[in-house]
């Protein structure tokens, strides 16, 4: 049973990711039927299931095993923008909300309720094509897959921004 703790700790990355998926789509989805229906975003609504989302993707986003891609993957570096960018939406969202509820006023009207609604959808895209180049590492490239201790693809030596930036000035 030990080992299986150690492995989770080792590697908390494919475990954390889902949360922030799940969430942000679901989020996403809830302020799209309240923009339909109410006409309005109320900020408290919603609120807590973006929060543990942002969190979510911020815990994504810090146990990425950077290493594992050292050198040997094209989709590295759109999953790692793309997962900084669902960062930046899901926080932004989150602060349009605090701001909002500490405003003591929902988000109103056409524009202000249209503006909201596509910084949401926009954490959603971003979401799930993050989640499609992370998956295409892991189940195209085999990259963090081990078979009986040994990496299937191990990453190439010198880093993968020293890689990249060495084969860009080539």
């Amino acid at each position: 049973m030990s080992a299986l703790w150690a492995d989770l700790f080792r590697h908390p990355h494919p475990i954390l990711v889902h949360f922030p998926i799940a969430l942000i789509v679901v989020a996403t989805l809830y302020d799209l039927v309240a923009a339909v229906r109410r006409r309005e975003i109320a900020p408290a609504r919603g609120l807590y299931l973006w929060v543990a989302a942002a969190v979510g993707a911020v815990l994504a986003v810090a146990s990425g095993p950077e290493h594992d891609a050292r050198g040997i993957s094209a989709s590295f570096r759109p999953h790692e923008r793309l997962a900084d960018l669902t960062m930046v939406l899901s926080l932004a969202v989150v602060a349009w909300r605090v701001f909002s509820l500490w405003r003591r006023r929902s988000i109103r009207g056409v524009l202000g309720v249209a503006a909201y609604v596509v910084l949401s959808c926009a954490a959603a895209v971003a979401v799930l094509a993050t989640g499609y180049y992370g998956g295409h590492m892991v189940y195209e490239e085999a990259i963090g897959v081990s078979m009986n201790g040994t990496p299937v693809h191990p990453p190439a030596a010198g880093g993968y921004g020293q890689h990249h930036e060495a084969g860009r000035n080539q």
